[in-house]
This record gives C-alpha cells, sequence and structure tokens, in this order.
C-alpha cells in the first residue's frame, strides 16, 4: 500500500527552487488547455538548473468528471508531461510532490493512482506539503494544498473515505452534464466565478440567440426603403430639374440611415434590459473575492514565530493571485484550463463572456530571502463570435507566452488594482484615437478643397448662395483643416484647449463644407468626430497655467504690434499712396488675411508676406498654449518638509537597491497614501527614478494617481531602472517596458576568492594588499571634517565634470549630515593618505547596501585593482556582519551582449551593433568588469509612457544622466581600475 500522509514535510537547499502548478484537469482525451499547459510545463522543466522541487498542488487530474478514466489515462493521454516530469525526479536533489485535490480525490485512498504516479512520474502524494528551505537569512517553510478544504462545498469530512462524497462531486456530476446539454449553457462548468451564472446566461441569451437574429432588422429597413419607393417613383415621372430629384434622393438616404440606426438603438436597448432582468440570479456562496478565505488563513499562519511559515500556496479557485500578508505571502497558483471570463462591453451593452486558455505557476527561489514570482499566460479560445468580438471593450491582455507578472518582495502582487490603471490606459487611447480622427478629418478637408464639387450639387448651392461665398468657404477649409492637423498635436498630449478648439473647428468645417459645394459626407464625417470628440472630455486633462496664458498673450500682442509697425514703416517707406491711418489699417488686415486695397502697389508682395507672419504667429501663440505645464516651484521650506516625509517613507519601504537614490536633492516628491513617486521634469519630459515606493497593496492605486498627476499638468511619464517586478502595473497603465540593462548584485555570504574562475580578482586584490593598502569603513554622516574635505577634493579628481553626474543610481552628494546610515570604505596608502573610496547606500531588500559612487585619486601614482580591493574589503566586511547582498555597477544592455536576450537575426543584428557600440561606450567593459565578481544579475528596464514620443523621452533621459551616449544611466562611463 503506498502511504500519502496527511502532510509531507521535504528539505530544500538555499539554491533550489519550487514550482507549484495546480487544477490541470488531466483526462484521458486532452483538450486544447491541457495541451497548451503541457508545452509549457514541459518548456520550463526542461530549463531547470539544479536542485529543486515541483508541487501539483491539486486537481491534477479529473476523476470526478470523467470517473470512468484513472489517473495512469490521463499520463498515457499526456506522454510528453509524463516523460519531462520523470526526467526532472530523476535528477539529483530533486523530489515531485502530488498533494490530492478534490477532483483527483481517488488518489488519497486508492492505492493504484498513488503506484502509478510514484512508477510514472516518481513523485509522493499527500494530502498537503511543506517545504523547508535553509535560505541565508534563515529556515523558511513554504506550505503548498489545493485549498478546497476552504470551500464549503467542497470539503470532505474524511479524505480517504471512498464513499465521502461533497456536493461539488454531485453538481460536478450530476449537474452540469445535463445543464451542458443546453448549447448557452455548455461553458457554465468554465466560469471563473460560479457567482456571475445569471449574467452568464443573460450576457449568451442576447449574444449567441438574439444576436444571430439581428438580420430581421432588415425588414423593417426594407419596408423604409419600399414606402419611399412610390413617391421617388412620381418624382422621376415628372419633368423637373435634376437638382431637385438629387436632393430628393439624398432626403430619402437620409431618412432610411436615421430609421436604421434608431432600430439598433432600439435593439440595443432591448437586450440591455433583457440583461439586467436575467443577469441578478446568483450561485453558491463565492463571489468576486475567491481567495479571501485562504489568504485569511495565510495571514494567520505566516509570521515570524517558531511555528509559523513563510508562506502559503494554494488553488483550486482557478483565480491566480500573489499578495504579501502578514510576515509572509500568499499565493494561489491559478490553473491549466479553460476559463470563461467576463469582458465588459462598448455602448452601454451588456458584458461578452470570453472563453481563455489560461496557464499559470507559482514559483519560489533564493536570493537572501525567499523570492516568489507568479507566472501567467493567456490565450483565446476563439470562440467568440463576430458580435461578440465589435461589443466587447478592450482589456488589460495577459501575454500568450509564460510572463512573471508579479514578484515578491517588490511591488503590488497579482491581481493589481486595474481599474484606475485601466482608466488611464484607456485615455491615452482615446488620445491617440481623437489625434488620428482629427488629423484623417484634416487630410479630408484639405483633399476635398482642391477637387471640383459636384455639378448638381453646386448649382443648387448657386440657386441660394453666390459663387463667392462658396469660393471663400473652400478658402476657409484649407485654414481650418491646416489649424485641425496642428491641433492633433495637442489631442495627442491631453490638452483640453486643443480639445475644445478641435470640437469648435471640426463643427465649423462641417458648415463650410455644406457652404462650399453641399459635401455632406465631409459634413457628416466632421460633425460624427465632433460628437464623439466632445463626450470623451475627460480624457483632456491639461489646462495652460497662468504663466503660459500670460506669456502667449504677451507674444500675441507684442508680435502682432511688431508686425504692423514694421510693416507699415516698409509701407511708407517705400513711397506707397495713403494716409497713415489707411495704410497702419491696410496691413492689420493683411495680417490677417485680407488683400484689398489701399495699398495697390505693395498688395501682391505684402499680402502673402503678412498672411504668413499672422500664421507664423498663431502658431507660436498655440506652442506656447499647447507645451506642458512648468513644475510649479516649491520654497525651501516646503522642499525640506517634503525630502524629509520622502525620508521616512524611504525609511520603512525603500529597500530596492534603488530606493535610497529617491532623496536625491533635484528630486520633486508626490505623495498619495504611505507612498512616494520621486520624479523631475527634464526637456518637458517627467522623469521617474525609482519605482514608487510604499506598501505594495497601494502600489496600483499610487502609480494611478501619479499618472493622473502627470496628464493634468501634460508631461510624458517615463520611468528610469524600473524593476521587473513593476513591469506589470506599468503595462496595466498603457506603458511600454523596454529592457535596459542588469544591475550586478554579489553575495556576500557565498563570496569567496578561491576557485581558477577568482584568479585575476583574486591576484589584484593580493597586489594592493601586499602594497600596503588598508580600508577602514565609517558613518559618512559623522567623518571627522578634515577626511571630508580631502575625500571631496579626492572625488573632484576623477570625476568627469564640475558636478556628480547621474539620475537614476547616483545620490549626487556626499557626507550630508541627514544621511545617516550610509556606508563609507575608504582606502588608504602606506603613508595614511586616502587613495579611493566606495560610497554605499543601504539595500534592505537584499539585506546589504549598494553602490552610489567610486572614486580614486589621480594625483599620484596608485596600483591597478585599487577599486577592486575596496569592493572586495566591502565584501568581507558586510560578510563578517552576517550580510548577504552589495549592489554593484549597472551594465547596459548586458543580456544582450552576452546572447541571452533574444533570438534570431534581428537579435544578432542588435548584438553586433551593441559590440561596435561597446568601445565607445564602455557598455562590455563595464559587464565584465561586474562579472568577474560572479553576481546575480537583475534586469532593469526603461518605461515609456508613449512610443511616438521616444526620441524626447531618450533625450531627456541622456541629459538627465548627464551623458550623451543613448542608452546610458550613472555609470556607463565610470571607470574602474
Amino acid at each position: 500500500m503506498t502511504e500519502v500522509p496527511d502532510r509531507l514535510t521535504q528539505q530544500l537547499g538555499p539554491d533550489a527552487a519550487l514550482l507549484v502548478c495546480s487544477d490541470l484537469h488531466l483526462a484521458g482525451k486532452p483538450t486544447p488547455a491541457t495541451r497548451l499547459m503541457e508545452y509549457d510545463l514541459v518548456a520550463r522543466l526542461r530549463a531547470w538548473d539544479g536542485p529543486g522541487a515541483l508541487v501539483f498542488n491539486g486537481d491534477t487530474f479529473e476523476l470526478w468528471g470523467e470517473p470512468e478514466e484513472s489517473v495512469r489515462d490521463a499520463l498515457d493521454a499526456h506522454p510528453a508531461l509524463a516523460g519531462a516530469v520523470r526526467e526532472f525526479a530523476d535528477g539529483p536533489g530533486r523530489h515531485v510532490v502530488v498533494v490530492v485535490g478534490n477532483h483527483d480525490a481517488p488518489i488519497a485512498w486508492d492505492d493504484d493512482s498513488a503506484t502509478a504516479l510514484a512508477e510514472r512520474l516518481g513523485a509522493r502524494c499527500a494530502l498537503s506539503a511543506d517545504l523547508v528551505f535553509d535560505a541565508p537569512a534563515g529556515r523558511r517553510t513554504v506550505r503548498c494544498e489545493h485549498g478546497h478544504d476552504f470551500d464549503p462545498a467542497n470539503r470532505f469530512a474524511d479524505p480517504r473515505n471512498p464513499l465521502d462524497s461533497p456536493l461539488g462531486q454531485h453538481i460536478v456530476q450530476e449537474v452540469l452534464p445535463e445543464v451542458r446539454r443546453t448549447p448557452l449553457l455548455a461553458d457554465i462548468g468554465s466560469l471563473a466565478d460560479p457567482n456571475a451564472i445569471g449574467r452568464f446566461f443573460a450576457s449568451r441569451l442576447v449574444y449567441r440567440e438574439l444576436g444571430r437574429r439581428l438580420w430581421w432588422l432588415a425588414v423593417p429597413i426594407a419596408l423604409t426603403v419600399l414606402l419611399h419607393a412610390p413617391a421617388s417613383v412620381r418624382l422621376m415621372s415628372r419633368s423637373v430639374a435634376a437638382v431637385r430629384l438629387e436632393r430628393w434622393a439624398a432626403l430619402t438616404a437620409v431618412g432610411v440611415v436615421a430609421q436604421a440606426v434608431l432600430l439598433l438603438a432600439l435593439a440595443g436597448l432591448a437586450a440591455r434590459m433583457l440583461y439586467r432582468t436575467m443577469a441578478g440570479s446568483r450561485f453558491g456562496p463565492r463571489g468576486a473575492k475567491l481567495n479571501a478565505t485562504p489568504k485569511a488563513a495565510a495571514a494567520a499562519l505566516c509570521g515570524d514565530g517558531p511555528d509559523t511559515i513563510a508562506g502559503l500556496i494554494t488553488g483550486h479557485t482557478h483565480q491566480p493571485e500573489l499578495a504579501a500578508v502578514g510576515g509572509g505571502f500568499y499565493a494561489n497558483s491559478g490553473s491549466g484550463t479553460r476559463q470563461v471570463e467576463m469582458r465588459a462591453g462598448r455602448w452601454f451593452l451588456p458584458p461578452v463572456f470570453l472563453a481563455t486558455l489560461r496557464r499559470c505557476w507559482v514559483e519560489v527561489d533564493v536570493e537572501h530571502d525567499l523570492r516568489v514570482r507568479l507566472v501567467v499566460a493567456e490565450s483565446t479560445a476563439g470562440e467568440a463570435t463576430w458580435l461578440e468580438r465589435l461589443v466587447m471593450r478592450r482589456a488589460v491582455t495577459l501575454p500568450p507566452e509564460p510572463t512573471v507578472v508579479a514578484q515578491l518582495p517588490g511591488a503590488a502582487g497579482w491581481p493589481i488594482g486595474e481599474e484606475a490603471l485601466a482608466a488611464r490606459s484607456r485615455a491615452a487611447r482615446v488620445r491617440n484615437l481623437a489625434a488620428l480622427l482629427v488629423a484623417g478629418v484634416a487630410v479630408v478637408g484639405v483633399l476635398s478643397a482642391v477637387t471640383p464639387p459636384l455639378p448638381r450639387r453646386f448649382g443648387a448651392l448657386l440657386d441660394v448662395l453666390p459663387v463667392a461665398a462658396a469660393q471663400a468657404a473652400a478658402t476657409n477649409v484649407v485654414f481650418v483643416s491646416t489649424a485641425l492637423l496642428l491641433v492633433a498635436w495637442g489631442l495627442r498630449r491631453g490638452r483640453r484647449l486643443a480639445w475644445a478648439v478641435a470640437v469648435v473647428l471640426l463643427a465649423g468645417s462641417a458648415l463650410l463644407h455644406l457652404l462650399k459645394g453641399l459635401d455632406v459626407e465631409e459634413a457628416l464625417l466632421a460633425l460624427v468626430v465632433a460628437g464623439w470628440l466632445a463626450s470623451q472630455r475627460a480624457a483632456f486633462p491639461t489646462h495652460p497655467d497662468r504663466h503660459q496664458a500670460r506669456r502667449a498673450a504677451i507674444v500675441l500682442a507684442a508680435g502682432a504690434v511688431f508686425v504692423i509697425v514694421v510693416s507699415a514703416v516698409l509701407v511708407a517707406t517705400a513711397g506707397v499712396r495713403g494716409t497713415d491711418e489707411s495704410t497702419a489699417e491696410a496691413v492689420a488686415e493683411m495680417l490677417a488675411g485680407e488683400d484689398r486695397p489701399p495699398l495697390p502697389d505693395a498688395s501682391r508682395l505684402m499680402a502673402p508676406a503678412l498672411l504668413a507672419a499672422g500664421l507664423c504667429l498663431l502658431c507660436v501663440v498655440a506652442g506656447l498654449l499647447l507645451r506642458p505645464r512648468r513644475r510649479a516651484p516649491s520654497s525651501p521650506a516646503e522642499h525640506r518638509a517634503d525630502l524629509e516625509r520622502a525620508r521616512r517613507i524611504v525609511a520603512e519601504h525603500g529597500g530596492d537597491t534603488l530606493g535610497y537614490f529617491a532623496l536625491r536633492e533635484d528630486k520633486s516628491w508626490f505623495f498619495t497614501g504611505d507612498c512616494v513617486v520621486a520624479y523631475d521634469i527634464r526637456e518637458g519630459v517627467c522623469l521617474v527614478s525609482p519605482d514608487p515606493i510604499g506598501p505594495p497593496e497601494q502600489h496600483a492605486d499610487a502609480w494611478a494617481q501619479f499618472g493622473a498627476f502627470a496628464d493634468r499638468n501634460g508631461w510624458p511619464v517615463t520611468v528610469v531602472g524600473a524593476s521587473e517586478a513593476w513591469l506589470p502595473i506599468y503595462r496595466a497603465a498603457g506603458m511600454h517596458p523596454a529592457y535596459l540593462g542588469d544591475e550586478a548584485i554579489v553575495d556576500c555570504a557565498a563570496f569567496s576568492l578561491d576557485g581558477r574562475s577568482m584568479k585575476s580578482l583574486r591576484g589584484s586584490y593580493n597586489r594592493v594588499r601586499k602594497s600596503g593598502y588598508t580600508v577602514r569603513f565609517h558613518d559618512p554622516a559623522r567623518l571627522d571634517p578634515t577626511l571630508a574635505a580631502q575625500l571631496r577634493e579626492l572625488s573632484a579628481q576623477s570625476r568627469q565634470g564640475g558636478v556628480e553626474r547621474g539620475f537614476s543610481m547616483t545620490l549626487s552628494r556626499l557626507f550630508d549630515p541627514a544621511d545617516a546610515g550610509l556606508l563609507l570604505a575608504v582606502a588608504y596608502d602606506p603613508d595614511g593618505r586616502p587613495a579611493g573610496f566606495c560610497h554605499w547606500i543601504p539595500a534592505a531588500d537584499i539585506a546589504g547596501w549598494s553602490l552610489d559612487l567610486m572614486r580614486r585619486a589621480t594625483d599620484r601614482e596608485l596600483p591597478n585593482g585599487l577599486t577592486d580591493f575596496v569592493v572586495v574589503e566591502t565584501i568581507l566586511h558586510l560578510k563578517a556582519r552576517g550580510e548577504w547582498g552589495l549592489g554593484l555597477n549597472f551594465a547596459v544592455m548586458r543580456a544582450v551582449l552576452a546572447g541571452e536576450r533574444g533570438r534570431g537575426g534581428l537579435s544578432d543584428l542588435q548584438r553586433r551593433v551593441l559590440h561596435r557600440l561597446g568601445d565607445g561606450t564602455q557598455m562590455e567593459t563595464l559587464w565584465r568588469y561586474n562579472d568577474k565578481y560572479q553576481p546575480l544579475w537583475r534586469p532593469r528596464f526603461v518605461v515609456l509612457g508613449d512610443l511616438a514620443s521616444a526620441p524626447q523621452q531618450t533625450l531627456a533621459i541622456a541629459c538627465a544622466e548627464g551623458v550623451t551616449e543613448i542608452p546610458v544611466v550613472g555609470r556607463l562611463t565610470a571607470r574602474h581600475g
């Protein structure tokens, strides 16, 4: 009899990793979902390096829904997965554990199932499992259990009793097969939230039953056309002007279109009423917060006591989640199944239920302490109807390939608070679409103005208006369209003034199109865009500030006066007849575009010149009004108060290796809740670095509020040095991350100069040490004034430029008494003089320190390897103190240079270009310098808010970092020796 214990305890070393997946529901017949999950898991297991454990955390097999099948049948149906798991289990220091769920409950009492798993997968079975890591920070236990015990409908009284059958088993085996016979309810068993059953049924009824009958709307439309037919025939049979016939046909077409739109609106209203009538039914006790109960249990289990655990991982709900709770974490490993989820509908129509194939798992490994990552991938099942695809509102989608969507320690867990972030993302899409539509209307207007009008329409127009009016309207269409092209730029930047001007210009453009030749189509297009734009007012929040408005008014008035005076003087000098009053009046009229006497001798030359001057002046004024707002200056007292508040938040929550750099003097701080965002405005771009700092549960809301703040000021936002853990939040806000490079972090506890790989570093260190150099450590806030002066002079010697460069990875000041708790490592020569130093800032997330500055004297000969000597001494010093991590330099594009990121011809080309650029920018040299310490590499990213303004944002980054190479950060051109 194969034993299935209540809890299995497995010891893992500090270099081991853990992967937990659940709810695969493998059966004797593979499904598209299980095939995708099989493919992704096999790829992940084959890429595994080193010891570790693989935990199938419940419901791995579907034995409820397929009671005639067995574990062996499911493994036979998925041979690639079975082979990869067996190969993994045979590796040294590796373990496979199968936790019993509810759908595969027979494993707990069926000896054949447990034996099959042991024989085929090399796995041990248990009702729950404790994985124990010997991390440098201490002993850490991660508990894995399926989680059905937290659900009353699926809880077993005795898991080993074959006769114990909870309510969930009866529903799966007796209710669902009958319900699925109804086509509308075939997906009811795949609902991600069973509480949405009423909304699901109502949505499917609207879109898949009534939607199929939309063609019936063609009947009343056809009747409308037939009702107009007799009058049209009588009109055509009479001898009337052709232009009246065309007018009658146009009116008929407009009437038909109007009635069709009305019918569609009534159909949408009926669908909405039907949905709201049926969507109120609820099912079961499980609401939207499906993981609330196990998360509360995790909060009670986790802590720092001797009997507590570091984290709890469950499954069962199919809802992936990662959250910090108490003194540890809670994670839900999601599922590898087909799921049906609700997506919001457009135009106030009912939501759509979309089938997706989602693959999820949780990974745990060790740096100084446990590091937990949630990996998610999602593909659509491709079963939505054309109507559902049309109606479904675009949502924040998950990547189709397995991607880390959350990480602890780090940013907010998953799911993140997407509502506010998604609203900002939608606003950005609205601005982009508005700019595109307005520019399109402008282009159509120009083309329409330069093409001859339709003769019949133009003839009908001349019955009412003189030809001069039509010609003037055509000319004005060109000017209005040109203005719309200029305004489109402001719309893209979210300017409220551009929005108001665009709405007015579009309405005016529609009128001009009618006046220049009864161009109904162009007028209708302009009105539709104007109406849509008027409804999107909230997406354009940026107002000109008082400084901009005052400056624009001064420029407009001064420019107009200057042009008028200069032109009048030129005209008078040229001897043109006329009084001074008539000359000035004529010049002003020509500046506004009027070309007529009393300056007949000068009009041909002056009119276009003055018109051009007037247009240029208006463009300058528009540019002043539409440019980003200036940052409101703060008083010294306010700046000090903000700095102290930011310092308190950084001290409590700023554990990232870049966190302390948020306290640079040239940065401003945006506070929301318990979070702070450090930023500066450079070249009209809002540069943020580091990631926002504060409690993880507030990160998503903090970023949404900061984004709204930046939008109100018209600042495009760019994040420099973003961590991987923050990328899901940035993506949810509609931003675009790009890999920038890697930060080197040395494991001080494991560091050693022994071995062949350390020969070069060991030689440099020993050579400097034997030369009589020593390193002493100081608190820079309490440094002796004489030593502080010597080190400042030394720093100026090796510094490139008059000030400390950098924005994201330098503190920009030395030995400030307010910077308590920093670390200074000073190298002294045999005569006791300072020869170099390294300045370090605290980094709690790695239980250690991060590099701020490296400096060495240049006024005398120093041995090669002095900086290496200081770094190695610092590592050994931290090792003796029991600290773990030391963050070194940043290596730009390291993974690309090393061939670790990207495949194919494009990646090879990128690598060759970077190798060529490396000679001038020291990119490859800096990577090699860091690599000799055998560090861990932590990727960093630059996150762009708007790809269209990427050049502007890149320039702002380069200027902020104080260098000209792109891409570049902080210490790219630092010299090491």
